[in-house]
């Protein structure tokens, strides 16, 4: 039910979108999510001076989201809520490259934020913080996206105009929807007049790994079905049952058929894009599977979906520089995703570039010590480096980790191959 409910109020988003636009109801956002910020209070470690900053509730077990640098070196951590009550915080998880905490207080929340996403944002897109800058806990400021296509330390953040100042760090920042979109980090130190939103797509890994609900899908996988709103009508609706017809079959042609059929109907269907893009991949179709992806990535440019979609179809067509600066892109977007360096690694290995493609499967593996594929691409890459006894390393503990796995045979004839070539 959950993600019916989600997948509708995506839609509905673009829809709204292309549509004629309205004013944003600033006043109905802060009554929804107001209840749902905390101030965060402690102390420095080193020194004792009192720290403060911002978050929010994110989950019913007590899950906050901040950022990182807030958390660091402090002690005597706790949460203020709206109404005064105060509540002890545990640290759960620092992603320090990304600028995101997870806090955890022991007594379950009122209110909770929903969480949203940010890649449907567009350079002008209106925003509303509730923050607890010092001295002035729980100011609600506005402001607009900027830029949607800017880094911050290697992971990509928004640029905006929403006024920042000591303790706003870690404010929640939410869409005309007044869905959780993002956290404010703070101000440019050069430039004052530009503050940087750490967008709540990157911390969708660390949020999943906790059991917070997410609304986009971090793999390649087609989309589900959609439930429409009830005031959807005509051509909307058409395209929606048309769509949803797509996800129901089983046969690639009809899925190719319908999912075409709905993006006509509703040329800015994200969904019916993708969709159409994954079938025609599926199908061996490359070169119309990435017509799709190109018409479907303007209307969500931060999707980590299509760039992975993207650049694995372009390692098919072994259009390596291109598909390389795809999946570059998605690991950017998913720092903290095995799988993103994994595939990245890969295109770097097809291309030759050994070098890199260690460091990219080193880097999945640092993430995640059991994930097989990485280790085996890992032994590849290092025969083809001629580091023997590293290559025969990682095979064998693959085979140790999965001894019954269908290639166990070819893995140990190259081991045995690699042992005879160092005498």
């Amino acid at each position: 039910m959950y993600v019916k409910w989600l997948r509708k109020s995506l839609f509905i988003l673009v829809a709204v979108h292309c549509a004629a636009a309205h004013a944003i109801d600033t006043e109905a956002i802060v009554q929804q999510n107001e209840k749902a910020v905390v101030v965060i209070l402690g102390q420095k470690k080193d020194s004792g001076a009192p720290v403060q900053s911002s978050g929010c509730f994110i989950h019913e077990s007590g899950l906050i989201l901040t950022t990182a640098h807030q958390v660091h070196g402090v002690g005597s951590l706790h949460a203020k809520t709206m109404d005064g009550k105060e509540y002890p915080l545990s640290v759960v998880a620092v992603n320090d490259s990304c600028e995101i905490a997870l806090l955890k207080s022991g007594t379950p929340p009122t209110h909770i934020v929903r969480i949203g996403d940010a890649s449907t944002l567009r350079s002008g897109s209106p925003l509303v913080s509730i923050g607890t800058p010092e001295n002035l806990d729980f100011s609600t400021v506005t402001g607009i996206v900027s830029n949607t296509n800017r880094t911050y330390r290697n992971c990509p953040v928004l640029q905006t105009n929403i006024p920042a100042s000591p303790g706003s760090s870690g404010g929640p920042v939410f869409d005309q929807h007044g869905m959780l979109v993002g956290v404010l980090i703070g101000k440019l130190r050069d430039q004052e007049w530009v503050t940087i939103v750490n967008p709540v797509n990157s911390a969708y890994p660390l949020l999943k790994e906790h059991g917070v609900p997410v609304p986009a899908p971090d793999n390649g996988d087609a989309l589900g079905e959609i439930v429409p709103e009830n005031n959807v009508e005509g051509i909307q609706r058409q395209a929606i049952e048309t769509y949803n017809r797509g996800v129901q079959a089983t046969a690639i042609a009809d899925k190719i058929a319908a999912y075409g059929t709905a993006a006509k109907l509703f040329p800015a269907f994200y969904d019916a894009w993708f969709n159409l893009a994954t079938a025609y991949t599926a199908s061996g179709e490359y070169e119309h599977a990435l017509e799709s992806f190109g018409r479907a990535e303007p209307l969500k440019s931060n999707a980590l979906e299509i760039f992975r979609g993207k650049g694995r179809v372009l390692l098919k067509l072994r259009k390596y520089p291109e598909a390389i600066a795809c999946l570059e892109r998605a690991a950017i977007l998913a720092p903290t995703d095995a799988s993103a360096h994994n595939d990245l690694g890969e295109a770097h290995r097809e291309a030759e570039d050994f070098a890199k493609a260690a460091s990219a499967f080193e880097a999945a593996l640092k993430l995640d010590s059991a994930y097989g594929l990485a280790r085996y691409n890992l032994g590849l890459t290092y025969a083809a480096l001629g580091r023997i006894d590293d290559a025969i390393e990682q095979f064998q503990t693959y085979l140790r980790d999965a001894p019954d796995a269908p290639d166990a045979g070819k893995v140990k004839e190259w081991i045995s191959k690699l042992q005879t070539e160092k005498k």
